[in-house]
Parts: C-alpha cells; sequence; structure tokens
C-alpha cells in the first residue's frame, strides 16, 4: 500500500509548481492534478484581473478548459478544509464574479443591473423604460443609461428614447378612441367630462408630490443618506409640498374644457357614416392581418430580435473559440520550430 501511494506521489505532481507532497485536485476534463494554491491563484488572476468566464487549465500546453464544477469545489464557501488557503469571504466574492461573468458571457454582455437593488436584467426589445420586479425595490430605469428614471421626463430632451414597445403601452387612450364605435364614445361623454372636471385636480395634487418626493429620495440616496433619514425627510416635506401643489392641480380645471371639447368632436366625427364606414374598413383590414397572424406583430418582432440577438452571440462565442485555438496553434507551430532548430544546430556541431 505504501509503495503505491510513493508511486502515486511521483507519478501525479502539480503541473504548476511540480510538487508532490501537496494537497492536488484532478481536473475532470483534462485529467491534469494541480494544487490548491496553484489553481487558486489561477482562478484569482482570471475572474479578478481578467473576468474571464471560460478558464483553462493552468497547464501552459493544455487548451482545455476548468470544469464548473471544478471551480465551484476550490471556491465552495462551505468548505472548512480550504479555509487554510483562502478565506471565506473572499471565496464567496470569487464565486459570485464568476458566475456574474458566466452570465454575461451567455448573454453576450447585453445585461443591465438595477440602479438599486443590483438585480441582473436582459435585453428586451423595444423596452428602455424598465421596472425592477422585486417587490422591496420596484425601481423604474432607462436601459440605456442604467440610470433611474422614475417618470417619462427622462426620456424628454435627452439622448435616451423611449422604444417602440414603450410607445405602443403609452398609446392605449389613442388605441382606444380609434377603435371604439362612435355611439359608445358617445356614451361615454358625462363619464369623461366628471373624471376630468373631478379627478383632474386630485390626480395633480397627488401625483405631483408624488413625484417631487421621488426625485428628492433618488437625491439622498445617492448621497449616500441612511434609509431612516430619506423616510423622515419625506413625511415632513409631504405636507409641504402638498399645500404648494394646489394652485397647479386648480390650474389643471383649465384643461378641463377643450379636453371634453376634442373628446365630443371625435365621438361626433366618428358617428359621421363616412367615417363609420372608414372605421370598419380598418377594424376588418386588422381581423384580416389576424388571421395571418400579423396582429401579433409586437411578438414577432421580439422573436425576430432574439433571434438575430441569440446569431450574434454564438457568432462572437465562436470567434473568441477560433482566437484561442490559433493561439495554440501558434504556439505549438513556434515551439515545433524552435526545437528544430535546436536539433539541426546540434547535428551541425
Amino acid at each position: 500500500m505504501k509503495s503505491t501511494e510513493r508511486k502515486m506521489k511521483k507519478e501525479l505532481p502539480c503541473c504548476k509548481c511540480k510538487e508532490y507532497d501537496v494537497w492536488r485536485l484532478k481536473l475532470r476534463d483534462c485529467g491534469h492534478f494541480v494544487c490548491i494554491e496553484c489553481i487558486l491563484a489561477h482562478l484569482k488572476y482570471w475572474i479578478r484581473d481578467k473576468e474571464k468566464a471560460r478558464i483553462k487549465c493552468p497547464k501552459r500546453t493544455c487548451p482545455k478548459r476548468i470544469h464548473e464544477n471544478d471551480i465551484d469545489a476550490v471556491l465552495d464557501p462551505d468548505n472548512d478544509d480550504l479555509e487554510n488557503f483562502l478565506k471565506r469571504s473572499q471565496r464567496e466574492y470569487f464565486l459570485h464574479e464568476h458566475r456574474k461573468h458566466s452570465i454575461y458571457y451567455a448573454f453576450g454582455g447585453e445585461i443591465q443591473r438595477c440602479p438599486l437593488c443590483k438585480a441582473l436584467y436582459t435585453e428586451y426589445a423595444g423596452c428602455n423604460f424598465v421596472q425592477c420586479v422585486n417587490v422591496r425595490c420596484m425601481q423604474r430605469f432607462c436601459w440605456t443609461c442604467n440610470e433611474p428614471a422614475e417618470s417619462l421626463q427622462h426620456f424628454a430632451g435627452r439622448e435616451c428614447k423611449l422604444g417602440w414597445d414603450d410607445l405602443f403601452k403609452i398609446c392605449f387612450i389613442l388605441k382606444f378612441l380609434a377603435f371604439t364605435e362612435g355611439c359608445l364614445l358617445l356614451i361615454f361623454v358625462p363619464a369623461v367630462s366628471t373624471t376630468l372636471f373631478y379627478f383632474g385636480p386630485l390626480f395633480v395634487l397627488i401625483t405631483l408630490p408624488y413625484q417631487i418626493l421621488l426625485l428628492i429620495r433618488d437625491c439622498m440616496r445617492r448621497m449616500g443618506k441612511s434609509p431612516l433619514a430619506v423616510t423622515i425627510t419625506t413625511i415632513l416635506l409631504y405636507p409641504i409640498i402638498m399645500l404648494a401643489s394646489v394652485p397647479f392641480a386648480v390650474g389643471s380645471l383649465l384643461f378641463f374644457i377643450p379636453l371634453s371639447t376634442a373628446y365630443f368632436a371625435i365621438a361626433i366625427i366618428k358617428c359621421i357614416p363616412a367615417f363609420s364606414k372608414a372605421c370598419d374598413v380598418l377594424y376588418l383590414i386588422s381581423m384580416a392581418a389576424g388571421c395571418f397572424g400579423l396582429d401579433q406583430w409586437r411578438t414577432v418582432l421580439q422573436e425576430n430580435y432574439e433571434a438575430n440577438r441569440q446569431r450574434e452571440i454564438e457568432i462572437e462565442q465562436e470567434k473568441a473559440e477560433l482566437s484561442e485555438s490559433l493561439f495554440f496553434f501558434v504556439f505549438f507551430f513556434l515551439t515545433y520550430k524552435l526545437i528544430s532548430k535546436f536539433i539541426n544546430f546540434a547535428f551541425l556541431l
């Protein structure tokens, strides 16, 4: 038994430092043995300094990559035996960073983080006004610049623009006016007028202070203020801002007459037979388009974008694979040439 152990020690040194009497790990993809200290130093370099998702074997001439399970085993935070080599907090950090790089690699780098809770999000075609789905966060942010965007004002007069899916969601009122019968619009005239007169000022009185307080909250968070200070400040400022919003709420009544008149005019125009028939023709065209699946144009655009993006990711990954393969080919070719030159020189001597 002892002879077998001595034979194992001689035949299986660390492929990096060539030491025998050290704790070694056998890499499952290539079969090379590497000691814990060497592989930890190797992983720290490629994860922290190079930010690589796919890490090759520590042996210089080996083109194989280290299996994900091997990386998880070496950086396992629950393995107390690794405490002598790397602290638990550091293992957690490097494992988190490696998984993050792997996610970025899988999605081709098209990933953004929520500015508040740091949750990961992949790109959704046509949607630049994103809201975090974390119920404890619910932060709205801009996909283009990855900055908080509490309202659509963020996209006014800036380089950041709304996507086509954002515009489609916003224009639900126009869709209602375009595809609803004129007689139904006339029936809704009293309800619309009442809503504009009573709920318009109330909406301004509630929404305006809320939006201002959101801006104040974000500014205080960027300044590093504590959550308690932010909460107390918003509670104290809310009555003051609400009182300051009263003139704006009263001023919103100035829009009551023009908006009600515009709605009533649209309803009357749609009751005219010629316009009514034109709307019926548009409705029939939309129904015919639905028979061919053209009514699901948003889904078609989304699927087409995702397919194109997936092809781009595959091409980028193939280029990365090709560059690494080319590196090893050049390395072996130069090594072969160097050995050939050395042998020829030796024979000449």
